[in-house]
């Protein structure tokens, strides 16, 4: 089992698989940074949680955060970003779920045109 996590969207290109930015991720790793996902929207901020965690197919899981708005968008980055610095003694699950953030997602988050820096 695997999962894309689903970035951004340019309807100005024709051919639909170039119109999404993406990135594939395979195994544990997705479990895990769907965990962190859990971990940090759905005790506070279940509405987040829905929009990101919507996508699901029989085999291909989708994180999307397309439809979220610029003020959305930051303040999800922003609730990742302080989940994970808070993590003092991450476990070995933690840190499979903060490797994708860092390596996988973050690389994506802060080309969007909705990224505002703090």
């Amino acid at each position: 089992m695997g999962a894309s996590i689903i970035f951004s969207r340019d309807d100005s290109i024709e051919k639909i698989e170039d119109k999404f930015q993406s990135a594939f991720v395979n195994g544990s790793y997705w479990d895990a940074f769907g965990d962190l996902l859990d971990a940090v929207f759905l005790p506070n901020y279940p509405k987040l949680h829905e929009i990101i965690k919507s996508e699901e197919g029989e085999y291909l899981k989708f994180y999307s955060f397309i439809e979220l708005n610029k003020e959305e968008f930051n303040q999800s980055v922003k609730l990742i970003r302080d989940y994970i610095a808070k993590q003092n003694n991450p476990t070995e699950w933690q840190k499979m779920a903060q490797l994708v953030w860092n390596e996988i997602a973050e690389p994506y988050i802060i080309q969007d045109e909705r990224y505002q820096p703090n």
